[in-house]
């Protein structure tokens, strides 16, 4: 016969319970923290002029503040030092496909920062990759500065009026929006009304 009392009963489950938590805190402490996101969700610049900006682009030529006019502009932040840039350069290959298609938008990638990992520049990058798409050069960062990004790849729509209209992170990575979440955006800032 069982001779525990209720009171027997109920003690024994408290501690019981008392112990699952005392291991549940432990795992916690333990257990590796989750990774923190530290893309930007805002941009400063939104409403503002496009930054001045003189850039040599690959290949030849200058990427100036009248390339911001006329058309609705996606620039893209990035480099080829940087993982997430890595990994949606097919997206941004692809993107720009679709963008010549398209007579009210145009794109350019401004490669930051003057790292360029085992490639040692753009041209054998590109070489290897097979990859076509306009890039200006800022290997010293000044436009990384001027235009206020703070996380790469960073996609800035700029309207045909020169006006900065959106901004987001990542086409993978991340929460990214993917090519034709990013190319829906800009067809949208395109049919802003505005100066030109």
């Amino acid at each position: 016969m069982n001779t525990m009392t209720r009171r027997d009963t109920l003690t024994g489950l408290a501690a019981g319970t008392i112990a699952s938590t005392v291991a549940l805190e432990a795992e916690a402490q333990t257990a590796p923290a989750a990774p923190v996101d530290r893309r930007p969700r805002t941009y400063d610049l939104i409403g503002q002029a496009a930054p001045a900006t003189d850039l040599a682009r690959f290949g030849g030529g200058r990427l100036t503040q009248a390339d911001f006019l006329g058309k609705t502009t996606i620039v893209q932040f990035w480099g080829i030092w940087c993982p997430d840039c890595l990994a949606d350069v097919d997206d941004v290959a692809e993107l720009n496909r679709l963008i010549a298609r398209d007579r009210k938008l145009q794109f350019i990638g401004i490669h930051t920062r003057g790292r360029y990992g085992r490639w040692g520049g753009l041209a054998p990058f590109f070489a290897e990759k097979g990859y076509r798409f306009p890039v200006a050069i800022d290997d010293d960062s000044a436009a990384y500065k001027a235009w206020s990004i703070k996380w790469v790849p960073s996609f800035v729509i700029v309207g045909k009026d020169g006006i900065i209209r959106d901004y987001t992170t990542d086409l993978k990575a991340g929460s990214g929006i993917g090519v034709q979440g990013l190319l829906d955006r800009a067809k949208a800032v395109a049919k802003i009304k505005g100066r030109a």
